[in-house]
């Protein structure tokens, strides 16, 4: 079944170690015992960890059950895993910057005038003050990235709404964990991931219409993705692109 360091299950605040029956042990598996009726299985991103929760009443042996008859799926998902894109947050102390898809050099100049960051389609150069601190170089690059996503956000926005016959009230700019983008539909405020930046503008515009067309229909139906693709009828590859890369935790 699954070896004894790698298969461990939580019962309220105690870890616990199950024995191996010697039928076939998964690395990096963790289950939980809750108060739920049914069994759930993901895979953890970017670890790669799998996480069940299960009924506190479901034996042992129908976990292992259910778990080897999503054997494969599990195989094929942390395949999938390990040739995805991890983001990391930008770093003033990094040679380069992910911006729009593309990795361009990062160069720091002192400068004797007031802090700012230029662009000349090479390369960021971040000219700080004799007195500036990395810090603050830190935050004037952050607030750089925030204002190039958003000057395309004033772009796209109203092309896609225009497309797809929607109105959003607000268009925000927040970083999520585990969301490129979200939509309050009785409010008709989108939220979008401020690591779209990094990416291909494709991946931008997307999830631009993504939220917008719940504002036609709320869940994630046939009626939806029949929607979208009517919209933008290359979405599937975009989705795919989108789907190469993990967000920062």
């Amino acid at each position: 079944m699954f070896r004894s360091d790698t298969w461990n299950y939580l019962f309220g605040s105690k870890e616990k170690h199950l024995s191996d029956t010697g039928a076939f042990s998964i690395e990096n598996l963790l289950v939980e015992r809750k108060a739920i009726k049914h069994l759930y299985l993901r895979i953890e991103q970017p670890s790669g960890r799998v996480r069940v929760s299960a009924p506190k009443r479901m034996s042992d042996a129908d976990i292992a059950r259910f778990l080897q008859s999503k054997r494969q799926w599990i195989a094929r998902k942390r395949s999938q895993l390990q040739q995805k894109s991890q983001l990391v947050n930008p770093d003033i102390s990094a040679t380069e910057v992910l911006l729009w898809g593309q990795h361009y050099p990062l160069v720091l100049q002192p400068y004797s005038g007031r802090a700012k960051v230029l662009f000349d389609q090479e390369k960021i150069v971040v000219l700080g003050g004799a007195s500036s601190r990395p810090e603050q170089l830190q935050t004037l690059l952050d607030n750089w990235l925030r204002q190039q996503l958003q000057q395309r956000l004033q772009e796209r926005v109203p092309y896609w709404e225009a497309v797809s016959g929607t109105r959003a009230n607000e268009v925000r700019i927040k970083r999520m964990k585990t969301r490129w983008g979200t939509c309050n539909i009785r409010a008709a405020r989108i939220w979008v991931n401020a690591e779209l930046v990094k990416l291909p503008p494709a991946c931008l515009d997307y999830i631009i219409l993504h939220e917008l067309v719940h504002l036609l229909e709320r869940l994630h139906n046939r009626r939806f993705h029949a929607l979208v693709e009517q919209f933008m009828p290359d979405w599937r590859s975009t989705d795919t692109l989108l789907n190469r890369y993990l967000l920062p935790r």
